[in-house]
């Protein structure tokens, strides 16, 4: 797993994005990833920063989850936003019962908010403002994602695409390996 984390890693580097080694995993795992699956906890450990060039993207580090991260976005900000939305009782648990289910590993920022998130059963999947809860599925398992990154196929994921890449070309990097 290693190895395929390296080379998504690697080819969101190629594309412009800045990753920056993992900082210390000594803590132990953040309450918030304790229910997350063992892939993307070791995912989020794998680096400290991982963002497109303007860091308008990012994907969200171990760090990031621990509750005494003081930066301007929260992992959980799209979670606190839609609460602060809600005009009902009903509509509050309804917002917290989505984000039970879901964890945000992927932020943006860049044309409005839009997030990507890993689902309880393991489904990435994508959601937008102003409703973040009416997310829809773009890879069945997280890894699925991670091998995307790296082949890059011709059958192109749209919404991973503008993610991730925004219209980039980058070299088949499927040639040699």
């Amino acid at each position: 797993m290693t190895e395929l984390f390296r080379r998504a890693t690697g080819c969101l580097e190629e594309a412009g994005w800045t990753g920056e080694p993992p900082l210390s995993t000594e803590d132990g795992v953040p309450s918030a990833l304790r229910t997350a699956p063992d892939t993307v906890i070791r995912w989020v450990s794998s680096f400290s920063q991982l963002s497109n060039s303007d860091e308008t993207v990012w994907f969200l580090s171990r760090h990031d989850y621990s509750t005494g991260a003081e930066d301007a976005f929260a992992w959980n900000e799209f979670e606190q936003l839609s609460i602060q939305a809600a005009t009902t009782d009903d509509e509050v648990v309804a917002v917290s019962r989505f984000w039970k289910r879901h964890l945000p590993i992927l932020l943006s920022v860049r044309n409005g908010y839009e997030y990507l998130a890993v689902r309880d059963d393991g489904a990435v999947v994508h959601g937008t403002e102003p409703e973040f809860e009416e997310a829809v599925v773009v890879f069945p398992q997280f890894e699925d994602l991670l091998r995307y990154i790296i082949a890059r196929p011709a059958a192109r994921n749209d919404v991973v695409e503008r993610l991730l890449f925004d219209g980039i070309s980058m070299p088949d990097t499927t040639l040699g390996r």
